[in-house]
Formats: C-alpha cells, structure tokens, sequence
C-alpha cells in the first residue's frame, strides 16, 4: 500500500475530519489540515497550498509547511552547540533538554530578544520561493547558543502561525492539532507551538505518525480493523496535551507582529 508520508502521518495520527489538523514536527514542519468538504482552491492557491484528496471520500488534506523545522533545529545543534553537546552527555540528558534549561535559567519563559526567520532552505507557503534565505536579528555580544536555539524554535511557530492565518481564510475549522515527529518529544517547543497559535496541541505517544498511519491503512484493507477510527483506538495514543496561555499568546502576538514583516524588508537584500 502507498501512501504520501503526510496522509499517512494523518492517519496515524488520528485526524479523520476537520475538526483535527496535525502538527508534523520532523525535519520538514508541516500543518496539515483536513477538510470536510473541497476547500475554494482560489483561495488556495493564494497561499501556494496544496490539496489533495484524503483517506476518507468526500475529504481533502492540505499541506502548510516549512522546509526548516527540526532540521532547523538540528542546524543550530551541530553548528553551534558544540561544546553543548559534550556538556548534555557528561549530564546524562539530550543537548536539546541542556539548551532548553540553559535558556529558562537565564530568562523567562516568552518570547525571546531573537528574531529568526527560518528559511535556511528557502520559503515554503505561502511564499513557495526557493531564493529566500534566513535570518537571525537582534544579535550581541552576550548572545549565546541557547538564545539562537530557542529563537529558532520561535521563528519556526511563528511561521506556522503565518501559514495559519493564511489557511484561515479557506474556511478551516479545527479546535485542537495533534502533534508527531521528533519535535512532538519537546515540552518546551509544544507549549511555545500552544501558545503561538493559540490552539490546544497534543502529542501522541509514537513520533512516527507515518509508519502508524501506513500500519492502520493496512490493518482496514485485510479486514483486521472494520474501519480507520477503529483502527486508531488500538494504535493512536496520546500523551501530553498543552493548553494555549492566553497572556501568553498576547505576548507572541506583540513579536509576530515584528515577525511578518521580516520577509518583506529583507527579500531585496538576498
């Protein structure tokens, strides 16, 4: 059985109407959500997103995305976390858990001084243009390797709070995401992705959503399940879920509004 890896990871995890988008924190941070009916594809196409038809007739998925998620992330980690990195193995903890404690030692949990915008890859939707590069603003001296890192994962939910505001237009609907890949493991990243998009996000219990989703699909086609909703009471667990901070998302909100503007000021200098 074939499947697009984000259809799959929706099936996995457990997002069977409009009501559920998902939250794929892997490599590529990717907000699929799902529609009940054809969504306006003028709409759309605005914004570059695709749609394609889902599991279940009569639905469609979509794709918002960023090229720059985990392995965004993973860049700051291996560029510039090196002496980190030892660090977290003389402590028995992951580099990841050091430069998140590192950060909250020093400041307090909310948006940071950083503003990154993370097109280390280029600019996914709703740009879909491969020239944009990143940016890191508001460097000093006294910028460490956790700032960068947490300003990372900011820039990254903030470009995801962009996608979601322009899918909001296309007539979405969904009350909560359900979060999978490796990022899904941080508390500290899906609390910040909760009070960002202002949304409740829970994480399930297997990170790949995609092996979990192909796992089921099969499971309904050699008749193991009656159906994929049966099929996710057995196989789709969920853990942890993080509920938006209202004070806090007015903080985020006060960035973002910095934020959306950094495309548009240094696109002509790239």
């Amino acid at each position: 059985m074939i499947s697009h890896d984000q259809v799959a990871a929706a099936v996995g995890a457990g997002a069977f109407d409009g009501s559920v988008a998902v939250d794929g924190a892997g490599t590529v941070e990717c907000l699929t959500p799902i529609y009940d009916t054809m969504p306006e594809i003028d709409r759309m196409y605005e914004g570059y997103f695709s749609v394609v038809p889902y599991v279940i007739p009569g639905t469609y998925a979509a794709y918002a995305f960023s090229y720059t998620g985990g392995a965004l992330i993973q860049w700051c980690v291996e560029k510039l976390a090196k002496g980190e990195q030892e660090q977290a193995k003389a402590r028995g903890i992951t580099v990841h858990e050091l430069l998140e404690q590192s950060y909250l030692e020093r400041r307090t949990d909310g948006p940071g001084d950083l503003l990154v915008l993370p097109h280390f890859a280029g600019a996914a939707t709703p740009y879909m243009d491969t020239g944009s590069r990143g940016v890191i603003l508001g460097l000093t001296t006294e910028s460490t390797a956790a700032d960068i890192y947490r300003g990372c994962m900011e820039g990254v939910a903030y470009e995801m709070y962009l996608n979601y505001q322009a899918l909001a237009r296309s007539g979405i609907h969904f009350e909560k995401l359900n979060a999978t890949g490796g990022g899904a493991r941080s508390a500290v990243w899906m609390q910040m992705k909760a009070d960002v998009l202002n949304l409740p996000i829970t994480a399930l219990k297997t990170a790949d959503a995609g092996t979990v989703g192909s796992a089921m699909l099969t499971g309904v086609a050699v008749g193991a399940f009656r159906d994929l909703k049966e099929a996710a009471e057995h196989m789709v667990e969920e853990t942890v879920t993080y509920m938006p901070r209202p004070d806090m998302h007015e903080r985020y909100m006060q960035v973002y509004e910095r934020y959306r503007g950094i495309y548009e000021a240094v696109r002509p200098l790239v």
